[in-house]
């Protein structure tokens, strides 16, 4: 119970800071001197440090361990988020919000591997699915948190809240993470480096990536410029309202854990043909001029790409053989990546057309992601009788041999 506790406090801390922004767009335009649309660049600043980081995280824990290294990934990410609070302009906040991200993946990707080494193949979609869970959540915290106190203190003093939630994970995470029992250090940083042409080479890596790239270009664009739909007539919400409007991720917390039983039974491809069919009817409710009508439908968005990513985390995984951390890594940087054109791609729609263009150029990513996917992936991914992503060479002992070897 304290290690699912404390892999769902990892997921939290993984996803709380890296969209905190999403909500406080009008509130830094008007501070700051911006335009909303040239704040949204604090989102993607984040999501972009996040990408670049994303492959060395694994390296870095297969040689350091994977529990200290997620430690001084939540004190760096506590830190960061601190000076964000700090920012005497747009291009301090901007490099904070990078340095937010680059901590992030010594969380996020590293947290995977624990999981797939440390958690018994029984237990580990169901463990799995506890941890995206958790980001669903952080998502929601991050959001709402900022809004909230943004709403009654400003937007600099909803960084100070991030940040003290921070602390109380990284107490959470060093008193109930038990410390690893199947990691051997590999022999060099660079030792866990070594597969990725192999893995730029694996097809169904590759699609997965694309799938990954795709849903969070979606996520990210929805709920961005989702916020400044509603700030805007006829809907005219302020920032604590928008701010709980992210509450729609709690729907995601609890759906989520259930994916991973489903994909048991029928198979990652069916499930993300489900979770894919979610999103497209959730955009369309979006354009419905209500509230409450936008506000389902991005309950169905989250609720669509956080079940399509459980499916492609797990297969990620699955897919990297002995250099698995490096497998997730390559996943992450393009994950991220698409979350951070997402921020950012849609804006000139958003200026010139409106809500519905960003909604149609969403509909548009999330139907070529999961098309890359569904061609790459095989028949019955996932499903009972295939082998779990856990089952698969663990990637605490990866050597250079053994990166060359899974690359071919």
């Amino acid at each position: 119970m304290r290690t699912s506790t404390a892999v769902f406090l990892l997921g939290l801390s993984a996803l709380l800071t890296v969209y905190a922004t999403q909500p406080l767009l009008p509130a830094l335009a008007a501070d700051l001197g911006i335009s909303a649309t040239a704040a949204a660049w604090t989102v993607s600043a984040t999501a972009l440090g996040v990408a670049v980081a994303a492959p060395f995280a694994g390296a870095v824990s297969d040689r350091l361990g994977r529990k200290p290294v997620m430690l001084a990934a939540i004190a760096v990410l506590t830190v960061a988020t601190a000076a964000c609070a700090l920012a005497p302009g747009f291009a301090v906040l901007l490099a904070a919000r990078a340095a937010q991200g680059l901590a992030v993946p010594f969380v996020f990707a590293v947290a995977v591997a624990y999981v797939a080494e440390e958690v018994p193949a029984a237990r580990s979609a169901a463990v799995t699915g506890l941890y995206v869970s958790g980001t669903a959540l952080g998502g929601f915290l991050g959001r709402f948190l900022s809004g909230a106190v943004a709403g009654a203190l400003g937007w600099r003093a909803s960084f100070v809240a991030l940040a003290l939630v921070l602390l109380g994970v990284l107490g959470g995470v060093a008193a109930w993470l038990p410390r690893e029992r199947r990691f051997a250090p590999a022999a060099g940083v660079l030792g866990g480096l070594r597969g990725i042409g192999g893995h730029l080479r694996d097809g169904r890596l590759m699609g997965t990536c694309a799938l990954g790239a795709a849903v969070l270009f979606v996520q990210v664009g929805a709920f961005t410029y989702a916020g400044l739909h509603l700030s805007g007539p006829p809907f005219g919400l302020g920032t604590a309202q928008v701010g709980a409007v992210f509450a729609v991720f709690l729907v995601a917390v609890v759906v989520t854990p259930l994916t991973g039983r489903l994909v048991s039974r029928a198979g990652r491809r069916a499930v993300l043909v489900l979770a894919t069919a979610v999103v497209l009817a959730g955009l369309a409710l979006t354009l419905v001029p209500a509230t409450a009508a936008v506000v389902a439908g991005l309950a169905g968005v989250c609720t669509g790409v956080f079940a399509a990513q459980a499916c492609a985390t797990a297969q990620a995984a699955a897919s990297g053989g002995a250099a698995r951390s490096g497998a997730v890594g390559l996943y992450l940087t393009c994950y991220y990546a698409g979350g951070g054109v997402g921020a950012v791609v849609p804006a000139p729609l958003f200026s010139t057309a409106g809500w519905p263009a960003c909604v149609g150029l969403l509909g548009a990513v999330a139907i070529l992601g999961a098309v890359a996917a569904l061609v790459s992936w095989p028949p019955r991914a996932g499903a009972a009788g295939q082998p779990p992503a856990s089952s698969a060479r663990t990637a605490s002992s990866v050597s250079a041999s053994a990166a060359d070897r899974s690359g071919r």
